[in-house]
């Protein structure tokens, strides 16, 4: 039923694609494809992002603060988790593992929403779930607000991940993958043509995991985990100017929760157990989610494009908690409240994007027209507030008998709806000079938890001078948009209207490609401000918002290859953040949570070329997070850590032309004990020392 439901949907959009008026301008020979999908790869630099702009622009002459994780990197790092591969950028921290499920994250010490604040191949991507990030070619963090060009989000930046694209000539991978935890891991990898034109391309990527976690619960159960993923991408060249694309992918996610650990002052940390869970072994969070991505590229010439749209989400989550209401310090006691829900959302985004390149005398654009429109479709099955179990825990392990609570049939539905229209201009003025210009009207609607409505303008502003060909500065200006609607259900305001969150920011920095254009070097100041964000509060069940936080800070990043031997990626961060005004005076000038003041990562390779030791390379890194504060109310801070990873990777090359790589990855190799949270009630301990070692077969 599921996959008809999304045929069904997909084929107004598909035959609204074959039949535009694509004449309409003079068709040209030349083909040019969509820059979601490509980029020039140097090592760990990689030249071209779309997520700034959604234009054709390099990022020498982008006026905004990108930073690029590509393949190679995903690749030599062995990462199966979206938090291994962000830790590349200090600007990104992960603020806490919800649930044991999958991880929230800050850009500039500012919280993504999980609704909004990700991409998947540039449309809205929903994050309520461990995504399947083998499937990823690479992922871009646009730092700043991007409301303009993405709607509803938060200013610190958005996190695009690129899917893999079909092949146009066969290739594939088998690769094997067995470490701590018992973790064992498998992924194919193939793509090709599928005729002997290459008109049809596909690529095919399956993955099956089991694994266990370091933290075990008090009775000795292992926390075990059981990813399923198929993807499927299609590419169809209808013509030298028309290329239609299909991406498919289903990710069948099944674990318990772990709440982490629970602490009322600092020292509390001190005698818990690292690795105990303290919740009940009979939780759940077993979640499937689908996506499938339709999209029309057409040329009319050398000078205008269109791509056209459709993206659905089918998501379902069945979630058996325990959450914590209450904590005795002294005894260690908890009070746990056990609940059964299935959430079921779909997500579906229509799109529509016009680039054109034209001259007003010596003026130069390169313009971008367009519209996007997400409806989100709730239906939710929850157990009534008098079937809720409520029981006393200790916080060192007490097993509770499983009360076997059943999916109630008490309905929370209803459907969110976002649209917006949206108009960007890159002006190019002389050899030198860049201006960008932009601006959004958004609309906003729902029906969940009560009926709200609001409508918002957003601008941009750029400006960049590019000194040299290999040199650029700019400036920046840019705000962001988050209508909060009613608050949802469980929470005792439910139902309570909340004013919408707004943010903006000025940015200024440079771009630098050095080593004959093979590292790119970045630098940015900026200062951000957010009023209103809404929280969670747990002691009082309640979602509350925040006065104005300002964060000022500095950033600076490398990547790229040095030389034939050395690729390095790495990038500093200091942040100076605070809450400047707020209903709660107590908060006035402290750090919110999870923000540290200084951030660091740094990863190299070195590959060598003596004929002995030709095909092996070294790799090392090292990422480091100053104090942070457990919460808003700075009742205590996390301690400073800094981690080292080391690994190494060898390259068989075969006689037939294939080849076979082993990597071996020592994440965390001192076991330094380092913790996450975004309250003193949910503090999340991070994975000790963990090998991974793995066997691909390239062919």
């Amino acid at each position: 039923m599921k996959a008809r439901a999304i045929r069904a949907a997909a084929l107004p959009v598909v035959t609204t694609c074959f039949t535009l008026p694509l004449t309409a301008f003079a068709q040209s020979t030349q083909t040019i494809e969509e820059i979601i999908v490509k980029g020039q790869q140097i090592g760990y630099y990689e030249k071209n992002a779309s997520t700034a702009l959604k234009q054709d622009v390099p990022l020498l002459e982008t006026p905004a603060s990108v930073f690029v994780i590509n393949s190679e990197l995903i690749a030599d790092q062995q990462s199966f988790r979206l938090d291994q591969i962000l830790q590349n950028d200090s600007s990104v921290q992960k603020s806490n593992n919800f649930l044991g499920a999958y991880s929230s994250y800050q850009v500039r010490g500012f919280n993504l929403q999980n609704g909004s604040n990700y991409l998947r191949d540039g449309r809205p991507f929903f994050q309520l779930a461990s995504p399947p990030t083998e499937v990823l070619e690479r992922v871009e963090v646009l730092k700043g607000p991007a409301s303009v060009l993405y709607g509803t989000l938060a200013p610190g930046g958005v996190i695009n991940l690129a899917s893999k694209a079909p092949t146009p000539n066969t290739r594939g991978s088998l690769k094997v993958t067995g470490g701590s935890y018992d973790l064992k891991h498998i992924h194919l990898d193939v793509g090709g043509p599928i005729d002997k034109e290459g008109k049809f391309q596909y690529r095919l990527n399956a993955v099956s995991e089991d694994s266990e976690n370091f933290r075990e619960f008090f009775n000795g159960d292992s926390f075990d985990v059981s990813r399923d993923i198929v993807s499927l991408a299609l590419a169809w060249n209808i013509s030298d100017q028309t290329q239609l694309t299909v991406n498919m992918d289903n990710t069948d996610d099944d674990r318990p929760q772990d709440n982490g650990l629970v602490g009322e002052n600092g020292d509390v940390l001190d005698i818990l157990p690292y690795d105990l869970i303290y919740n009940q072994p009979w939780t759940l969070y077993n979640s499937d989610v689908s996506n499938v991505l339709v999209r029309l590229n057409h040329d009319f010439n050398d000078q205008w494009n269109i791509k056209l749209g459709y993206s659905v989400q089918q998501f379902q989550r069945d979630r058996y908690d325990n959450q914590l209401r209450g904590f005795d310090a002294n005894t260690g006691d908890n009070v746990i409240r056990a609940r059964r829900r299935l959430n079921r959302r779909e997500y579906a985004t229509y799109y529509m994007d016009l680039t054109g390149k034209f001259s007003t005398g010596n003026i130069h654009h390169n313009l971008l027209v367009g519209f996007d429109q997400t409806d989100i479709n709730r239906r939710d099955k929850e157990i009534q507030n008098s079937d809720r179990v409520t029981f006393t825990g200790n916080i060192f392990g007490e097993e509770f008998p499983n009360p076997d609570i059943a999916i109630g049939s008490r309905r929370v539905e209803g459907v969110e709806d976002r649209s917006g229209f949206y108009i960007q201009d890159m002006i190019q003025l002389g050899d030198k000079w860049r201006v960008l210009l932009g601006g959004r009207y958004d609309e906003f609607s729902t029906s969940i938890f009560g009926n709200y409505s609001i409508t918002n303008f957003t601008p941009r502003a750029g400006l960049l001078y590019l000194a040299q060909p290999n040199l650029s500065f700019y400036a920046s200006a840019s705000e962001s948009f988050e209508p909060n609607g009613p608050v949802g259900g469980g929470f005792a305001n439910e139902g309570e209207q909340l004013d919408p969150t707004l943010g903006k920011m000025v940015e200024a920095g440079f771009k630098w490609e050095a080593f004959d254009g093979n590292v790119l070097f970045a630098g940015a100041v900026f200062s951000i401000e957010r009023d209103g964000d809404a929280i969670e509060d747990l002691p009082s069940n309640t979602i509350q918002q925040r006065g104005l936080q300002e964060h000022t800070g500095a950033e600076f990043s490398a990547s790229g290859l040095i030389g034939n031997n050395l690729s390095v990626v790495g990038s500093v961060t200091y942040l100076d953040a605070e809450f400047t005004r707020d209903d709660n005076p107590n908060v006035i000038g402290n750090s919110p949570f999870g923000v540290a003041e200084l951030s660091l990562s740094l990863w190299a390779e070195y590959q060598f070329e003596q004929k002995l030791l030709r095909g092996l390379s070294l790799q090392g890194g090292i990422f480091y997070e100053s104090d942070r504060a457990v919460d808003d109310e700075n009742t205590f801070d996390l301690d400073a850590y800094a981690r080292i990873d080391t690994g190494a990777k060898y390259i068989l090359d075969l006689a037939n032309g294939n080849s076979i790589v082993a990597r071996v990855t020592l994440s965390n190799a001192l076991d330094k004990e380092y913790f996450k949270a975004r309250t003193r009630f949910a503090i999340n301990p991070e994975r000790p020392r963990e090998l991974r070692a793995s066997v691909q077969y390239m062919f």
